[in-house]
C-alpha cells in the first residue's frame, strides 16, 4: 500500500469510535491528519479518549448522526476548532430490521432510513462549505455489501 501522507489535513468521520470507521481514523492519524470522530456509543468515545496513546490530533464528540439538530451542533463545535475541512467520510449505518415486510415495524423502517439515508444528508450539507474553502476536498460515503446486493429478508 502507497504510503500517502494526510499531513495537517482535516477529516470528519461519522460513527468512528469502533469496527471501520475508527481503523480509518487510526490511518488517518497516522498519516498526519486532525481527525474529528463522532459516534453515538459514549462508551467507546469515553474508552478513546482514556488511551494515553491517542494522538492530540483526535478530536471526539458525542452526536447522534440521525439527529439533525445534533449534527448541527457537532459542526458548530468543529468550526471552533477548523475553518476548513478536507474530508468528509460517511460511516454512519445499521442493518435495520430483518423480516416479512408485514412484520416490520415502520418506526424501525423509519430509523434506518433516518440513519443510514439522511445523516448523509446532515453531514454533506453542512460540511460542504467547510469543504469548499479547502478548494480540493472530497466525500466518502461507505456503504456495506447490504447496498449492492440483496438479501433474504431486507
Amino acid at each position: 500500500m502507497e504510503n500517502r501522507s494526510l499531513k495537517n489535513k482535516r477529516i470528519i468521520i461519522s460513527a468512528g469510535a469502533s469496527g471501520i470507521g475508527l481503523a480509518t481514523a487510526k490511518i488517518c492519524l497516522l498519516r498526519g491528519a486532525y481527525v474529528y470522530l463522532c459516534d453515538l456509543d459514549y462508551k467507546s468515545l469515553n474508552k478513546l479518549n482514556k488511551n494515553p496513546f491517542i494522538n492530540k490530533r483526535l478530536f471526539t464528540f458525542l452526536c447522534d448522526a440521525s439527529n439533525e439538530n445534533q449534527v448541527s451542533e457537532l459542526f458548530k463545535k468543529i468550526k471552533m476548532k477548523t475553518k476548513k475541512i478536507d474530508a468528509l467520510i460517511n460511516n454512519v449505518g445499521i442493518a435495520g430490521p430483518t423480516g416479512s415486510l408485514e412484520k416490520i415495524k415502520s418506526k424501525d423502517w423509519e430509523n434506518t432510513l433516518q440513519v443510514d439515508l439522511n445523516s448523509h444528508f446532515y453531514f454533506t450539507k453542512r460540511a460542504i462549505p467547510l469543504i469548499k474553502k479547502s478548494k480540493n476536498g472530497s466525500i466518502i460515503n461507505i456503504s456495506s455489501t447490504a447496498g449492492i446486493l440483496g438479501f433474504p429478508l431486507r
